[in-house]
């Protein structure tokens, strides 16, 4: 991945840019990544929050996960796209999702978390 990341939503009213090189990378089984992504998983890239500019119509949703954090999850208001989220147990970090990405081809995964969440039918 390139130092600068760049993304945004799918209507592109939501931007944002980090400055800074990725902390780590994962794909996340969690439940509540799978209720965020409609999918079986979420693959993200943590960069220090104080690398990042956002900017555009962004609307947040908290929780509380499995493990008890808070979590934070950014999506934008016009067209409902997660671009980000924050937790609890890493307040430095900000975690965005590699399909946000302006180029997704810059991702790759670190490690595979919560993989006991795993749905059966996610063969990724």
């Amino acid at each position: 991945m390139s130092s600068i990341r760049s993304g945004g939503c799918l209507c592109g009213k939501v931007r944002y840019q980090a400055t800074e090189d990725p902390v780590f990378s994962i794909q996340c089984y969690c439940r509540d990544c799978q209720h965020m992504s409609g999918g079986g998983h979420a693959p993200q890239f943590a960069v220090k929050r104080n690398s990042v500019t956002k900017s555009g119509p962004l609307k947040t949703h908290q929780i509380t996960s499995d493990a008890g954090n808070a979590v934070e999850f950014g999506f934008c208001g016009e067209c409902g796209s997660p671009v980000y989220k924050t937790t609890a147990h890493a307040p430095e970090l900000i975690f965005f999702f590699a399909g946000s990405l302006d180029d997704p081809a810059q991702f790759s995964i670190g490690s595979k978390v919560y993989e006991e969440r795993r749905q059966p039918w996610d063969e990724s």
